[in-house]
C-alpha cells in the first residue's frame, strides 16, 4: 500500500540488494586501507552553521534542515528568526572539515581519510537520482604536494579497476585555470559561476544547448563563441596541445596554474587499466575548489564515476589556520547500479552456505550444536526455526539460494556423521561428522 512505501527518493534494500552493497564497501575499503587511508564516522546530523557558506553550492539550497525544539523554536518563530539549528550533511567533505577542525591535535599532520556513508540532499527525486545516497570518499589533508592529487588518484582508479571497470580515463583540470581561461574569453567577472555551472554540462548535452543557456545568463554573444570553438576544437588536440592552447589564450598569469596540473600529471605515471588527461572545461560542481579538479570515466560507460578536487580553502574556514586538503569521491549509486545491471558481481552471492534442518523435534539441540560447529569452521550456517518436514524447510532453503542442507537424524548420530543434500541435484551425502566442515568448504569451492 501507498502509505507504507518508503519517502520518495528513499528505498529500501531486500537482503540480495544489501549483500551486494556490503561487497561494494567491502572491496572499495579494502583499496582505500592498502593505500594508508584510514577509515572515519561523522555524526548525519551537523550544526546547520557548519555547512552554511562552505562552498556547497546549490547543494547548500538542498539540505535538509531540523527545526529548534521547545522554547527554542518557539522563540524563533516569535522573532522571525531562523527556524533550524541542525541539518542533514549533503556531502562528507564539509563535515570533513569540521571533523579536523574539532580533532586536529590527535591527528597526523599529513592526515589520509577515507569515509563511506549515506549523505542527504533534498532534491526532486528522479531514476537514477535519490534524496539519500552513499559517498565514498578518499582525502589528503596537510599536504600540498602534487603527490597528494597523485595518491588520491591512484587509489580511486585502482579501486573502480578492482571492481572490473577497464578501459579508465581521468580528466584532470584546474578550476582557477578554467576562470582564467572563461575570464580570458571575455565572460564578465559577475557571470564567471554560472559559466562553470554551463560549461560543466558539454560532455552532457549537445553544444547547441549550452550555447542557448549561456546567452540565457547574458554571456556575451563572442564570448560564448570563443569558449564553445575551443571546446570543439580541444577534442582533436592531445594534452600537450591544449595546455599550449589554453596557456596562448591566458598569457603569463597562467604559467603557476599550468605548471601545477604539469606536476600532478608528472607524479602520476601509470594508472591501473587507465590514462590521465587534460581537459581544459572540466568545471566540477562545488565552489570550494581551489586548485586540480579530476573526474573519472571508464569504457562503455556514459558517465563519470567518481570526481574530485584540492580544496585548501575549506577546512581553514573552521579550524582559523589554512590547511591544503585534496580529495576523490566514487559515485557508490551509479558503480552499484551499474555493476548490478552488468552482472558484474560474483556469482554465488546467498543468505548462507548451509540451512541445518531439523528432522524431528527432539533433535533440535543436536542440530543448534551442528550449526553451532560448521559456523566455528568458517561457514555460514541457517538454522530452520523449528520442526517441520523435511521438504519444507528444503524448499525454504532453495528460496533463500542456500546450495545446502544437513540434517543430523537419528542415524547419523549413531554413526557419528551428517547428511548432506546439495539442493540442485537433490544428490545426498553422508560424511563423519569431525570432516563435515572441510568437506563442505570443498564442495563449496568447486
Amino acid at each position: 500500500m501507498a502509505k507504507f512505501q518508503a519517502p520518495s527518493g528513499f528505498r529500501d534494500f531486500l537482503p540480495g540488494a544489501y549483500r551486494k552493497r556490503g561487497e561494494l564497501i567491502r572491496r572499495i575499503r579494502e583499496v582505500y586501507e592498502s593505500f594508508g587511508y584510514e577509515g572515519i564516522e561523522t555524526p548525519a546530523l551537523e550544526n546547520l552553521a557548519v555547512f552554511l557558506g562552505k562552498g556547497g553550492g546549490e547543494n547548500e539550497k538542498l539540505m535538509f534542515r531540523v527545526l529548534k525544539r521547545g522554547a527554542e523554536l518557539q522563540r524563533a518563530l516569535e522573532k522571525r528568526d531562523e527556524l533550524a539549528d541542525l541539518a542533514l550533511r549533503f556531502d562528507l567533505t564539509v563535515p570533513l572539515a569540521r571533523y579536523f577542525a574539532t580533532h586536529r591535535g590527535e591527528l597526523p599532520s599529513v592526515f589520509k581519510r577515507y569515509h563511506i556513508g549515506p549523505v542527504w540532499r533534498a532534491e526532486r527525486a528522479q531514476h537514477g537520482r535519490f534524496r539519500e545516497f552513499v559517498q565514498c570518499d578518499v582525502d589528503v589533508l596537510g599536504s600540498s604536494s602534487p603527490l597528494a592529487e597523485a595518491d588520491v588518484i591512484l587509489a580511486t582508479a585502482t579501486a573502480l579497476a578492482a571492481l572490473g571497470f577497464a578501459g579508465l580515463t581521468v580528466r584532470l583540470n584546474s578550476r582557477p585555470l578554467l576562470g582564467r581561461l572563461v575570464r580570458a574569453a571575455g565572460v564578465p567577472e559577475e557571470l564567471v559561476g554560472g559559466v562553470f555551472t554551463s560549461i560543466d554540462k558539454l560532455d552532457k548535452v549537445a553544444a547547441g544547448e549550452v550555447k542557448q543557456e549561456l546567452l540565457a545568463r547574458g554571456v556575451p554573444e563572442s564570448a560564448v563563441a570563443s569558449l564553445l570553438d575551443f571546446a570543439a576544437t580541444a577534442k582533436t588536440l592531445d594534452g600537450d596541445a591544449r595546455l599550449a592552447e589554453v596557456e596562448r589564450r591566458c598569457g603569463a598569469e597562467a604559467e603557476g596554474l599550468l605548471k601545477q596540473l604539469r606536476e600532478v600529471v608528472a607524479a602520476t605515471p601509470s594508472l591501473p587499466s587507465g590514462r590521465l588527461v587534460f581537459d581544459p572545461f572540466l568545471a566540477r560542481g562545488m565552489d570550494y575548489y581551489t586548485g586540480p579538479i579530476f573526474e573519472v570515466s571508464a569504457e562503455n560507460v556514459p558517465f563519470s564515476l567518481a570526481g574530485g578536487g584540492r580544496y585548501d580553502e575549506l577546512v581553514g574556514t573552521l579550524s582559523g589556520s589554512p590547511v591544503p586538503a585534496v580529495g576523490f569521491s566514487i559515485g557508490f549509486e551509479r558503480v552499484y547500479t551499474l555493476m548490478d545491471e552488468r552482472r558484474m558481481f560474483a556469482a554465488g552471492d546467498r543468505a548462507a552456505d548451509v540451512l541445518i534442518a531439523i528432522p524431528q523435534a527432539a533433535l533440535a539441540a543436536e542440530a543448534v550444536k551442528l550449526a553451532t560447529e560448521l559456523r566455528a569452521a568458517g561457514l555460514r550456517a541457517d538454522l530452520f526455526p523449528g520442526a517441520a518436514k523435511l521438504p519444507q524447510q528444503f524448499a525454504l532453503a532453495e528460496t533463500k539460494g542456500i546450495p545446502y542442507a544437513a540434517t543430523a537424524g537419528e542415524e547419523d548420530l549413531a554413526r557419528g556423521a551428517v547428511t548432506f543434500r546439495e539442493l540442485a541435484t537433490r544428490r545426498n551425502e553422508t560424511v563423519p561428522r569431525t570432516e563435515a566442515g572441510a568437506w563442505l568448504k570443498n564442495r563449496l569451492s568447486r
